[in-house]
């Protein structure tokens, strides 16, 4: 019997949020005519009340204030900040078929299903279920995004690969990304995301594959994601698919010690928000910029509304650093079965760490896969026989446990 210490108590109140979810989303799909700014009344109060002082000071600084504003607010604030104007959004982009690839509809072969599930602090979080349409599955794979994806774009199309194979998918789109509530691309507690994952996880697999073997899947961060979740629901897992998993930060794109020291001090400990927290102001390279191989599938993967496209939170940053610390300072603790497969090219996760997680896990059952030559989005950023490639050795790693 599958169990999750928690995960049942809320089942029923969150069944009633669930259908206030679909209600709300429903309305606002209704609504939806265009995408807009937000800023609170309070903000704009509290600016007014500055440029007063200021004016009182020296009249010209007002203009020096106002042009230093403009330049903020155009970088931290956007329109699909709000989960909110994502969902309104991401309705009239796949509503219109200049927006909406003809990739993105559903093969006949398939069962897709996507659906709000409601989380622990009342959030609506977006989640799907893919299935063959026609035949039983073997087994099912939760699969975990990485930082600033989503699950239900150009990853979801690629992801039908193991559909075709024999098994189902179920995915959920973190706190702030994708249509999922929250703050866009804001992860203010590490802890909470495990715990949302490792409960949608129990539930969906107990209610709709209860007798299949469960695999987890993660990339980049959901690489990350999955190594936490695998660990804290070892009972009811079969093996763990690790996709460049950020086990530890490429030095490449870490920023300086005393930057990092800086950051701990401005934002708080870990799993805490403050409001400099929020701010899209860490120092980073762009991600994106390294971890596609083929700028078309770059700019394919980031061709949709919830695009972010800014520098990490301060909060977000923190917790990655805190993540990758603790992970790479503990990899002997991971034992269950497990694959990694990483690019020997990869700049963003780095692949030594893999190789240092295969040789120290505890683990009896390993297996580890580089690809030389190739970059860090493995699924989806390089070219289709690389793709086709690192799909074949997931399934047939599968395939020899199911």
């Amino acid at each position: 019997m599958r169990s999750l210490q928690g995960s049942s108590e809320q089942s029923q109140g969150n069944e009633n949020r669930r259908k206030s979810c679909y209600i709300m989303s429903n309305a606002e799909a209704i609504r939806a005519s265009l995408i807009y700014d937000s800023i609170s009344s309070t903000t704009v109060c509290l600016w007014g009340f500055f440029l007063y002082v200021v004016a009182q000071i020296y009249p010209p600084l007002i203009l020096v204030v106002a042009f230093v504003a403009s330049k903020f607010t155009s970088a931290v604030y956007k329109s699909n900040d709000s989960g909110e104007n994502r969902r309104k959004a991401w309705t009239k982009m796949i509503s219109d078929p200049s927006t909406c690839p003809d990739w993105f509809e559903t093969p006949s072969d398939i069962s897709y299903e996507e659906s709000y599930w409601v989380n622990s602090r009342g959030m609506c979080l977006m989640s799907y279920i893919m299935k063959p349409a026609k035949k039983k599955p073997k087994a099912v794979v939760m699969f975990c995004h990485g930082y600033s994806d989503q699950s239900c774009w150009s990853k979801g199309a690629e992801y039908r690969r193991l559909v075709r194979s024999g098994y189902a998918v179920m995915a959920l789109e973190y706190e702030g990304h994708g249509r999922s509530d929250g703050l866009l691309v804001s992860v203010p507690s590490w802890s909470s995301l495990i715990s949302d994952v490792s409960e949608y996880m129990f539930e969906t697999s107990s209610l709709h594959f209860p007798t299949l073997p469960l695999f987890v899947a993660g990339e980049s961060m959901g690489g990350a994601v999955c190594h936490d979740v695998s660990l804290r629901c070892s009972e009811i897992i079969t093996g763990s698919i690790l996709i460049c998993p950020m086990c530890a930060i490429h030095s490449h794109m870490k920023p300086p010690p005393f930057v990092i020291s800086l950051l701990y001090k401005l934002v708080g400990p870990p799993n805490t928000l403050n409001f400099f927290g929020t701010l899209p102001l860490a120092p980073s390279k762009d991600v994106g910029e390294h971890a596609f191989r083929l700028k078309s599938k770059k700019d394919l993967s980031e061709s949709h509304c919830n695009y972010y496209g800014r520098k990490p939170r301060l909060a977000t940053a923190r917790e990655l650093l805190d993540t990758t610390d603790r992970i790479s300072s503990s990899l002997s603790s991971f034992d269950l079965p497990f694959i990694i497969l990483h690019g020997e090219a990869d700049v963003v996760t780095d692949p030594e760490l893999s190789k240092r997680l295969y040789d120290e896990s505890s683990s009896e059952d390993k297996t580890i896969k580089l690809y030389e030559g190739m970059w860090h989005t493995l699924t989806t950023g390089e070219p289709d026989d690389n793709i086709e490639k690192v799909f074949k050795d997931i399934v047939e790693w599968i395939d020899e446990r199911v």
